[in-house]
C-alpha cells in the first residue's frame, strides 16, 4: 500500500510539472540522462528539472529519480535517489553541486565541468562517501559531439571513467549515444562496460529515452534496459 501511495504521488506531480512546462516552451530541455556520463551543462538560474528512470536486469530492479535546481549562474544543486523496487525502499541518496568551469565555442576544445557527491547508502560497506568527478564535452562536427569523464566513488577508491560518441540531427528533437565506461580498483579486476540509448523529445521540456547495456569481458555478461523521462520547469 504504500509503494502503491508513492507511485501515485510521482505520477500526480508529473502530471502537474508537465502542464507548467508546456506552458512555457521557449528553452529546450538537457538531461544527465540515459548514459552514465556526466554533462557539463548546468540549468539556468531559477529552473527545475526532474529526471527520473527505471532500471531492469536479471539481478536488479530500481528506480533512480534526481532532481536539479539552478542556483546561480553556471552552478546547479542536485538531489538523487535509488530505489529497490524489490525491497521496496531507498538504497541511497546522493546530494551533489555541479560547476561548469568553462564553456568552449570553437570546436574540438572541450567545455569543462565539476561535480562534487555527498552519499549515503543503505547497502555499500561504508553508509557516507564524498567523491568528485571531471566531466568533459567536445563538439566533432555540426551533429557529432564527444562526452568524457573521470570520476571517484567509494570514498576515492575507485576511479570511474566514461566516454561517449553523441549523435544529435540537426532538428534537435532527438538524440543517440553509444557509450564505454569502466570502474578500476587496485585490489580486483576492472569493470567494463558498454551501453547505448536514445532520446526524443516530446515537447521543448519534455524528453522520454531508453537505454541497454552489458558488461564486457565476463565469462556470464550482465545485461539492462533502462527507460525513464526528463521533465524542465522554469
Amino acid at each position: 500500500m504504500k509503494n502503491s501511495k508513492n507511485n501515485l504521488f510521482l505520477l500526480l506531480l508529473c502530471l502537474f510539472c508537465s502542464s507548467l512546462a508546456i506552458a512555457q516552451s521557449d528553452e529546450t530541455i538537457n538531461t544527465d540522462r540515459p548514459d552514465q556520463s556526466e554533462g557539463v551543462y548546468t540549468l539556468p538560474k531559477g529552473q527545475f528539472q526532474i529526471e527520473n528512470g527505471y532500471v531492469f536486469s536479471k539481478e536488479d530492479s530500481s528506480a533512480n529519480l534526481m532532481l536539479r535546481y539552478g542556483l546561480i549562474t553556471n552552478t546547479e544543486i542536485r538531489l538523487e535517489g535509488d530505489f529497490d523496487l524489490r525491497t521496496p525502499d531507498f538504497s541511497s541518496t546522493t546530494f551533489s553541486v555541479k560547476q561548469r568551469l568553462y564553456e568552449s565555442e570553437q570546436r574540438f576544445i572541450p567545455s569543462v565541468g565539476l561535480i562534487g557527491y555527498g552519499q549515503y547508502s543503505k547497502t555499500d560497506a561504508k553508509a557516507y562517501t564524498f567523491d568528485a568527478c571531471l566531466a568533459f564535452e567536445s563538439s566533432l562536427t555540426d551533429v557529432l559531439s564527444l562526452a568524457y569523464g573521470a570520476s571517484s566513488s567509494g570514498q576515492f577508491e575507485n576511479l570511474d571513467v566514461t566516454a561517449q560518441i553523441n549523435y544529435v540531427p540537426t532538428n534537435n528533437k532527438f538524440w543517440t549515444f553509444v557509450e564505454y565506461y569502466a570502474s578500476y580498483n587496485g585490489t580486483r579486476a576492472p569493470e567494463h562496460n558498454i551501453n547505448a540509448g536514445f532520446a526524443y523529445l516530446l515537447t521543448p521540456t519534455l524528453q522520454l529515452d531508453i537505454s541497454s547495456g552489458r558488461t564486457l569481458w565476463q565469462e556470464e555478461p550482465l545485461y539492462f534496459i533502462e527507460a525513464g523521462f526528463g521533465l524542465l520547469i522554469r
